[in-house]
């Protein structure tokens, strides 16, 4: 997947051009999947910073970083490719960020590994890596895109109601009713306990769907689901020698459920199921 990336660099004397790379900022629109990541010692930053200028280099990187999702929500994201852009056209001081470049990785975390093993010198920067489900996201997103779905036939992050029983959904697909719904998973996630009560819980919503009907919220209204309703799921699998606790019981629940599973790689087979669903040649 390709993604852009910048380097924040801190600039103790610009005069002299001398500067310090703190960290990189990576991401994708199409997926929204953003990341910054911090060199883990500032030794040579302070070593180099006689003006006392560090601290507010710092500060700039801090609020770089609250403009990112606070959770796996891909829409909570204040960050895009243009604003990084502007940024590294007009910062010049103290702080600047070089020109946002292309990479491809497969994900944020992953890119911004190749970042920091080709152009940040930070031995210690190395730990475990967990993928979040932008990628998932990101290829239905693309999918639906590629396949003509018109944008307003899909609704993201929408509200499921059945009953008593309510949650939500990335994706919804509708034409007067809903046809197609979509969710993302990454079974990467290292608290899998909670994982794994997140599935069930998104489980008995869908199970009620199934056997009583139920409505998705859109822009207010209130959206029958179609008895021909189709529910996907598109996920990040566990990694090589992993724990896969939640994927084995979330698998038990798609079969049970009838729910197609589908890796980011297929998402495509999903987007023609729900042009073929919404007549859209």
């Amino acid at each position: 997947m390709p993604y852009f990336y910048a380097t924040v660099r801190f600039v103790p004397d610009p005069a002299r051009g001398e500067f310090v790379n703190l960290g990189a900022i990576v991401g994708d629109e199409d997926s929204r999947d953003w990341a910054i990541r911090h060199i883990s010692s500032l030794k040579r930053a302070r070593a180099l910073d006689e003006r006392e200028t560090l601290p507010a280099a710092l500060e700039f990187m801090g609020r770089l970083e609250e403009l990112l999702p606070a959770d796996d929500d891909p829409a909570d994201n204040e960050i895009t490719l243009d604003g990084l852009q502007r940024l590294a056209t007009e910062l010049g001081n103290v702080v600047q960020l070089s020109a946002p470049a292309p990479l491809v990785a497969e994900s944020a975390e992953a890119a911004l590994d190749l970042v920091f093993e080709e152009l940040i010198v930070d031995p210690a920067s190395t730990r475990f890596r967990f993928e979040k489900k932008h990628r998932a996201v990101g290829a239905v997103r693309k999918a639906y895109k590629t396949h003509d779905i018109p944008a307003d036939a899909i609704k993201e992050r929408a509200r499921l109601v059945s009953g008593s029983f309510h949650g939500n959904i990335d994706f919804a697909v509708h034409n007067g009713s809903a046809v197609q719904l979509v969710q993302c998973w990454s079974f990467q996630l290292p608290n899998q306990e909670a994982l794994g009560e997140q599935v069930k819980a998104w489980a008995w919503v869908v199970r009620e769907l199934r056997q009583q009907g139920g409505a998705v919220q859109v822009d207010g209204q209130q959206i029958a689901v179609a008895d021909t309703l189709e529910v996907a799921s598109v996920l990040i699998p566990p990694a090589e020698g992993k724990p896969r606790e939640a994927f084995v019981e979330a698998c038990a629940a798609f079969g049970e459920l009838g729910v197609e599973a589908r890796e980011p790689k297929d998402a495509d087979f999903l987007a023609v199921r729900a042009a073929e669903a919404l007549g859209v040649s």
